[in-house]
């Protein structure tokens, strides 16, 4: 049976987090499944191989197989000698460079982040919206790195975040419900996880000024975060300053953590 016909019988077309597109004539599927290969990779699955890939996409091995092959050809999978697995390749290193260097806010905010993270002994980080997560663009700490440090390019929960849910803060209400509502429907088992501290953290925010996580993803790790203006494409931020391996203190975040760095977030208006 062909791949086409196969696919015809009930297997979709589109990558699992793109079921809103089937049926779309001009949503480029194969396209899209590229892209949704290549973000399979992660800190903690650097390699991964076709049988590994299929399982994750749900797609033929000959389908993946075609899409490692080409994205080899165009550098952004590199083959490992030893496994015959892949690795992200530098050419996706190379594609988000020009996004990052759109954020003039990085570079303008890189001493005073430092000077916070130095003053509090955090880690500081300009935050936006991947989808259903936030991804650091921008990070500031003071000493060695951490465990789980933040870094440019590190993904984090949006409802489990205090970064996240200090973006949400910053949403209109049918963005943010819109938003809401996809967490719900396309990740269950994070707004499961997190929705009562992150309800908690909406509405508080006007008389907290912030939002806060205290050990909610990672055990020993506690965060405060603010709203940052939007970038000069539009672009939503959100400011953050995490600790790790320090008593857990959501009263210090609020009262004395929050306003300095709210301060920052006005500094760089």
């Amino acid at each position: 049976m062909s791949l086409t016909t196969t696919e015809s019988a009930g297997r979709s077309r589109v990558p699992q987090t793109y079921q809103d597109y089937e049926g779309d004539r001009e949503f480029a599927t194969t396209l899209a499944r590229g892209l949704e290969l290549l973000r399979c990779f992660t800190p903690e699955d650097r390699l991964l191989g076709n049988r590994e890939l299929t399982q994750r996409m749900a797609l033929p091995r000959s389908t993946v197989s075609r899409l490692t092959y080409t994205l080899v050809a165009m550098g952004y999978l590199a083959q490992d000698a030893d496994s015959g697995k892949y690795r992200l390749g530098a050419a996706v290193l190379s594609l988000g460079f020009p996004l990052l260097d759109t954020f003039s806010v990085r570079q303008r905010a890189r001493s005073a982040m430092l000077a916070l993270a130095q003053r509090l002994r955090g880690t500081v980080a300009i935050v936006i919206r991947d989808r259903l997560d936030m991804v650091c663009i921008e990070v500031a700490r003071s000493g060695t790195l951490a465990v789980d440090a933040m870094d440019i390019g590190r993904t984090y929960s949006m409802c489990g975040s205090a970064v996240g849910r200090a973006y949400l803060t910053a949403c209109t209400p049918a963005d943010r419900q819109r938003l809401l509502n996809q967490i719900q429907v396309k990740a269950p088992a994070e707004w499961e996880r997190h929705q009562a501290r992150l309800q908690v953290n909406l509405a508080q925010y006007a008389n907290w000024g912030c939002c806060v996580s205290v050990g909610e993803i990672y055990a020993d790790v506690q965060a405060v975060a603010v709203p940052l203006r939007r970038q000069e494409h539009g672009e939503q931020a959100a400011l953050n300053i995490s600790f790790q391996r320090r008593a857990p203190n959501e009263r210090w975040l609020i009262e004395e953590v929050g306003p300095q760095l709210s301060a920052l977030a006005r500094q760089l208006m």
